[in-house]
């Protein structure tokens, strides 16, 4: 194997760890876990769910687990429950932007920032090439989650 595949693949787990590091500092500052970090992140791109929906989105059983998280959540002012309006019989769960979910979006979009910047600083072709690799890593990644998931 070429050295630059293995840096490649080093600095790739090192992104890994650091990304997870981050997550859970963020949880502990916002007095959360990580589980319901991740939870605010697929509201915040998904926009309102079924307690289901977002346990298939984040992998999290349809029971207990799921009940749990969006508790606390809805406890710490992050989320609210509220009936669907096309179908009165659903619970959605809400992300609720002002407040606590306001200070935590102020962190992401710090990182946000200084990633655009390092990304801006390639020329574009470059950024198309980085692009295609990342999205080859994840679907990699997804692979390979669905498979432990599957027991496979």
């Amino acid at each position: 194997m070429p050295a630059s595949v293995g840096a490649l693949y080093e600095e790739l787990r090192v992104a890994a760890s650091l990304a997870v590091r981050f997550h859970a500092a963020l949880a502990a500052h916002a007095g959360v876990n990580i589980t319901d970090v991740s939870c605010l992140g697929a509201l915040d791109k998904n926009g309102p769910m079924s307690p289901g929906e977002l346990a298939d989105h984040t992998g999290l059983s349809r029971g207990g687990a799921i009940t749990a998280v969006v508790d606390r959540l809805e406890k710490a002012g992050f989320v609210q429950r509220r009936r669907d309006e096309r179908d009165r019989r659903r619970v959605v769960v809400e992300l609720l932007r002002e407040g606590a979910y306001a200070r935590l979006t102020e962190t992401f979009d710090a990182l946000d920032r200084s990633y655009t910047e390092v990304i801006a600083d390639y020329p574009e072709e470059q950024r198309q090439l980085l692009l295609e690799f990342t999205r080859r890593i994840n679907a990699q990644l997804e692979e390979r989650t669905g498979a432990l998931q599957s027991g496979a």
